[in-house]
């Protein structure tokens, strides 16, 4: 997220909005928040968009609620704060969180901090140095864990559009396209469900957001896996997705099993679809390393069997 005037996407009210719409990410929170915010709770809400859970927090009897958006997006929470008649409780700052100072400690953090597969929109070190400064001993984090997964899977809508542009359309070689396609990250890949799946999934990586230290987070995430193909069929990429616990309240997850969210799936394509035989191992090293703020780079590289690594 940015300032205005640097603002991206995250300061424009079309993202927002599709958040919005994404019923059951705003359910799971709502849950979550209410059966954990008391009468009299204090709450910090980091990047807090339009202050959707600002106002859940405000609703379930918060006495204060700090509404931290550092983009134009903070003029929204204060109207939505208003209509809704909460706008005493909650108090609205546009700025970075980094250089929010709280008035006084707060019993409950919460974020909606999760980009595809949770980390990769390299917010968790930011509501881990909030977590450092302003919680109570004690106090309560929403999400309270955050897991990240990955299995090899078949990408359909990758494979045509890959066909696409290797086959010379109009009479235009237009084959880098396809090479540089297999070094992007493609997102809200909802058509990925589990039939696509060639592999049980199986954790890249698990936060718990109440004692994973903030250091930890400014770090490279890194995995090796190995995964023994369930069937046999085409793998053209690896997909992920998260699964967030908040205690009592429901699990939020984008998994390809889960209620579709405004997620999907996010895949990590292979520079050529690959068939693979029930049983064939599939290794995978991964690495997320964050970067600025807002992204993260990714480097994946796969082996079938005991073929050469496929960049």
């Amino acid at each position: 997220m940015a300032e205005d005037g640097d603002s991206g996407s995250y300061g424009e009210l079309w993202l927002q909005r599709k958040m919005l719409r994404d019923g059951i990410r705003n359910e799971a929170y709502r849950q979550a928040i209410f059966e954990t915010v008391k009468p009299e709770d204090v709450v910090l809400d980091v990047g807090a968009g339009t202050g959707i859970l600002s106002l859940f927090a405000a609703q379930a009897g918060a006495r204060k609620v700090f509404a931290v958006e550092r983009t134009g997006m903070a003029r929204m929470i204060r109207k939505l704060a208003e209509v809704n008649g909460v706008d005493g409780a909650v108090e609205i700052f546009q700025r970075d969180i980094e250089t929010f100072a709280a008035s006084e400690p707060v019993d409950v953090i919460v974020s909606e901090w999760m980009g595809g597969f949770g980390v990769d929109e390299n917010m968790l070190v930011l509501v881990l140095e909030a977590r450092d400064l302003w919680l109570k001993p004690g106090g309560k984090m929403l999400p309270e864990r955050v897991t990240a997964w990955m299995a090899p899977a078949w990408d359909c809508e990758l494979d045509d559009e890959m066909d696409l542009w290797r086959s010379c359309p109009h009479g235009v070689d237009l084959s880098p396209i396809a090479s540089e396609m297999t070094k992007e990250l493609l997102y809200e890949r909802h058509d990925v469900s589990d039939l696509d799946l060639r592999a049980a999934p199986q954790k890249l990586w698990t936060h718990d957001t109440h004692i994973c230290p903030a250091a930890e987070a400014r770090l490279p995430f890194e995995a090796s896996l190995s995964f023994s193909a369930s069937t046999t069929g085409k793998i053209s990429a690896l997909a992920t997705w998260f699964s967030a616990e908040f205690g009592k309240g429901p699990m939020l997850s984008n998994a390809p099993s889960a209620p579709p969210t405004h997620w999907g799936r996010t895949c990590f394509p292979l520079e050529d679809t690959v068939a693979v035989e029930q049983g064939e191992t599939i290794s995978v090293k991964f690495v997320c390393a964050p970067a600025g703020p807002g992204y993260c780079h990714e480097q994946w590289s796969v082996r079938i069997g005991q073929g050469t690594w496929i960049p």
